[in-house]
Order: structure tokens, then C-alpha cells, then sequence
């Protein structure tokens, strides 16, 4: 499971960072800014279509006895009505707190080094675009190559363990965002890649724990809550942060601020594992 999410959810981040490049370096500045940016979401839109169609023809993996029904009281029984769901989500709100910080402190570090650090190079610093979209890339084949070395990791050792492990080691990583104050796209890419390289160990895992936490009856829809708040909340807003700060001359601020949220989850989540709230074995 670790090695399968671990590696598809780098492939799909690698692939949308090298249509981007592509598309820079096929085309010049004034054409970009003309037409060229719609490429990649004409890209993207396809893909949609192609993941539609996937999803509505393949047979769901354990399907059969994920609808069977069992009794009242086990998580695995399914709902006739839709206030039941929500009911039974209020009653595991606390693993529905820590599903949020979960997705939420992985997704403020994915959009900071993903959106953010390019963003901050490019308007701020005024570093070369396509470099600043190749350093990305690269970043992004970090993140592809050990998404399956972490995945398979977790899956020899206790995904709680892994979890906790990668994810408190993602807090002195923030810091490394202290290192890039000036045009400099020698240091860009070392806090591109050594940064980035924690945070993928991160993406590969967070989808995962997050499904950990929540009871079969009520999975999709307390994994949907839990990360749609977390990266609403949290994640969308990190690359406005960033640079928000960068121009109030407060950007010492954000690595404290990440790496706070990210020591957070960690509490969060330990509490709910010993309250019960771990539904798939390690």
C-alpha cells in the first residue's frame, strides 16, 4: 500500500512540473504570458478525463467486502442515511482533527516548496525561469525516485513509526527556508532539493496514515473533510503566507510556523491512536 500511493503520488507531481518546463522552454516569455499558460491546464483537463474514465471502468480493489453488511455496531456497516455519516463523524472528530493536520502540515511544506519557493525565485528574486522550473523538476525526481523507497519502507517497518519519524524531521527542514534570502539559484536549489527531499518523504506517507484514522463506514467522507480543511486551511493558503511575509520583512516567521503545525500533527495523531482511533493494522 506505502510503495503503490508512494510512487503514483510523485509520478503525477514530477509530471505536472515537467509539462510546465517544457512548455517554458518550447516557447518565449511574451507567448507564455499571451497563451502559453494555458497549455499545461489544457494538459491537466485531459488527464481528467482520462482518470474519469479509469475510475468508472476499473472494479474497486476489496469492494466486495467493503459493502458487506456486518452489525450495527462494526465500523464496517454501511449507512442508509446521510445524517448517520455525519453523525458518526462527529463522534471521531478527534481522528478527524488529526487527519486535518495530517494532510494540513504536509500540504503547507508541498505548497511552500512546490508553488511558494518557485514563485518567491521568480517575482522576488528574479532568478531565470526555466532554471527555476528545472531545479523544480529535479525536485520532483527526488520526491518520484524515494517515493517508492519510502512507501517500501513503511511497509516493512510501522507506518505509525515511519509516520512519525519523517514527519518530525520535516520541522528542522522548514528552517532550511531561512537559507534563501537574495537572488542566489546555487542556494535556491539546495533548499529546493534538500528541503524538498523531506517533504517528499512526507507526501508519500500522509495519504495513507490519514486513512489509517478513519472507520470504513465513514472512510471516503472523513478522509474527503479532514483533507479538504487541511488543505484549504493550511495548504492553500502557505504560498500567499510565504511571500506575505517575505514582503512585511517577516519571513523568518514561516519555517516557525511549519514547523509547528508539523510537530502538532505528530501530538494529534499519537493521541488519537491511543484513544482508539487507528482502524488498519500496521
Amino acid at each position: 500500500m506505502g510503495l503503490v500511493s508512494g510512487t503514483s503520488i510523485q509520478i503525477g507531481i514530477v509530471g505536472s512540473s515537467l509539462v510546465a518546463l517544457i512548455v517554458s522552454l518550447c516557447i518565449s516569455k511574451s507567448e507564455m504570458h499571451a497563451w502559453g499558460w494555458r497549455i499545461p491546464f489544457a494538459v491537466g483537463g485531459v488527464m481528467g478525463v482520462v482518470i474519469m474514465y479509469l475510475r468508472s471502468s476499473l472494479p474497486e480493489t476489496l469492494i466486495a467486502a467493503a459493502l458487506h453488511t456486518h452489525a450495527p455496531n462494526d465500523d464496517t456497516r454501511i449507512h442508509e442515511r446521510t445524517r448517520d455519516v455525519w453523525k458518526q463523524l462527529w463522534d471521531v472528530r478527534l481522528a478527524l482533527l488529526a487527519v486535518t493536520l495530517v494532510i494540513g502540515s504536509v500540504q503547507i511544506a508541498n505548497y511552500a516548496w512546490i508553488t511558494g519557493l518557485p514563485s518567491m525565485a521568480n517575482s522576488v528574486f528574479k532568478e531565470n525561469n526555466s532554471l527555476v522550473f528545472a531545479i523544480t523538476v529535479s525536485m520532483g525526481f527526488v520526491w518520484m525516485l524515494s517515493g517508492p523507497v519510502i512507501g517500501g519502507l513503511a511497509d516493512r517497518m510501522r507506518a505509525s513509526r515511519a509516520f512519525i519519524l519523517f514527519r518530525l524531521l520535516m520541522a528542522p527542514a522548514f528552517f532550511l527556508l531561512w537559507a534563501y534570502t537574495k537572488q542566489d539559484i546555487e542556494r535556491f536549489a539546495l533548499v529546493m532539493i534538500a528541503g524538498g527531499a523531506v517533504v517528499g518523504f512526507n507526501m508519500s506517507l500522509s495519504n495513507y496514515i490519514a486513512v489509517t484514522l478513519m472507520p470504513r463506514s465513514i472512510r471516503t467522507t472523513g478522509v474527503a473533510v479532514g483533507y479538504a480543511l487541511g488543505v484549504s486551511i493550511l495548504g492553500g493558503t502557505s504560498p500567499y503566507l510565504l511571500l506575505w511575509l517575505h514582503h512585511n520583512n517577516l519571513g523568518h516567521l514561516f519555517p516557525i510556523y511549519g514547523a509547528a503545525i508539523a510537530v502538532l500533527s505528530v501530538i494529534v495523531y499519537m493521541i488519537a491512536r491511543t484513544r482508539g482511533h487507528a482502524y488498519l493494522s500496521n
